[in-house]
């Protein structure tokens, strides 16, 4: 059985511009369940980013409710198909809105989701720098890859992965929900013993992945471990912040 928890707070902002929801759809031609987990935080200041990452994971879980029907089975291929049409309707939405109401002209918003069979198989999705890790006994995996500017440093040996977690220019994103021409990176998973964790830069920004790994190993897997996550990310955190755990029980 799939169980997961989800938090948000809005850290030392003053408001929250991160959204998130967990959600599930029975396939009515297989009785099968499919959840789907996402995590978005809003960019364009006060009011836009929160309506921004909201109305992306309104947008996403609509497309994926309507669609789920059309498949006669649920596959690895049709989940990456109902994510990559879910994203596709969430960039014209907030593309639409950002034109027609002159306060939300500059908004967009990352976005990270899963969509996972109740045995743990399924796809990630993300733009942005929302991420998604595994983690188990064994260690701590990123799954997605940052579209940003430091990153790109990264990625070109400028710098290390270290000197990235303190790097003055770490929020500047190069690819999100609200960008013409962007597409979804896509992976395939499979939870197996492993822990699922999505979150916000809020998360990743305030603590690095073995200080993750470390909360989720001494916590085990209950519903406080996402109170657990949030609460030491607000110690040194400036951010809101925003967490979806997942694990097969």
């Amino acid at each position: 059985m799939l169980k997961y928890c989800g938090l948000t707070d809005i850290g030392g902002r003053e408001n929250n511009e991160d959204s998130y929801d967990t959600l599930v759809f029975e396939h009515e031609n297989t009785s099968e369940n499919l959840h789907l987990l996402a995590v978005a935080d809003g960019l364009g200041g006060h009011s836009a980013g929160e309506f921004a990452s909201r109305l992306a994971i309104i947008e996403l879980s609509e497309t994926v409710k309507r669609g789920i029907g059309a498949y006669d089975a649920i596959t690895s291929e049709s989940m990456k198909e109902l994510l990559t049409k879910g994203f596709k309707k969430a960039k014209e939405e907030i593309i639409l809105q950002a034109e027609i109401v002159p306060e939300r002209s500059n908004m967009g918003t990352t976005l990270v989701a899963a969509l996972l069979k109740d045995d743990g198989s399924g796809v990630v999705a993300n733009l942005g720098d929302s991420r998604a890790y595994l983690i188990d006994q064994g260690g701590i995996k990123r799954i997605t890859k940052d579209h940003s500017y430091v990153q790109g440093l990264v990625d070109n040996g400028l710098i290390t992965d270290e000197e990235a977690f303190d790097h003055p220019e770490k929020n500047i994103v190069t690819k999100i929900i609200g960008m013409e021409d962007v597409e979804p990176d896509l992976f395939e998973v499979n939870l197996s013993d492993d822990l699922l964790l999505l979150c916000s830069d809020g998360l990743s920004d305030a603590l690095r992945d073995e200080e993750i790994r470390n909360i989720i190993l001494k916590v085990g897997y209950n519903k406080g471990i996402c109170k657990d996550l949030l609460e030491a990310a607000k110690v040194d955190g400036h951010d809101n912040i925003t967490v979806i755990a997942a694990r097969l029980q």
